[in-house]
C-alpha cells in the first residue's frame, strides 16, 4: 500500500504543478488575444462567441405554417398582417384554402 500511497502523492504534486502551468499560460495568451482584439478591432461574432442568456427562454415560438403557395411562401395563418401574395389571392376572389398545408 506505501507504494499506491506513494504514486498518488506524485500524482497530486504534477497535478499542481500541471494547473499552474496552465493558469501562468492562461494569462499569456489572455493578453495576446486583448493586445489582437486593439490592432485588429475583432468582435466577438466574428469570432462564432456570443453573449451569454440571462436564463430566461424566450416566449414566443415560431409559427407553424398552415399556408404555402406556388413560390414556397408561407403564412401561418395568424399573428401579423398577410403577407402580399395572401392578400392578392383574397382580392382576385381565390380561395386561400386551396394553399392549406396538410399535416
Amino acid at each position: 500500500m506505501a507504494i499506491l500511497d506513494e504514486i498518488k502523492k506524485q500524482i497530486a504534486e504534477l497535478q499542481k504543478q500541471a494547473d499552474a502551468i496552465v493558469s501562468q499560460e492562461r494569462q499569456k495568451i489572455i493578453a495576446e488575444i486583448k493586445q489582437k482584439d486593439s490592432d485588429y478591432n475583432i468582435t466577438a461574432s466574428e469570432l462564432g462567441l456570443s453573449k451569454k442568456s440571462s436564463g430566461k427562454k424566450s416566449t414566443t415560438t415560431e409559427p407553424v405554417v398552415k399556408y404555402k403557395n406556388e413560390n414556397g411562401e408561407t403564412w401561418s395563418g395568424g399573428r401579423g398582417r398577410q403577407p402580399d401574395w395572401v392578400k392578392a389571392i383574397k382580392a382576385a376572389g381565390g380561395d386561400i384554402e386551396k394553399y392549406r398545408v396538410v399535416g
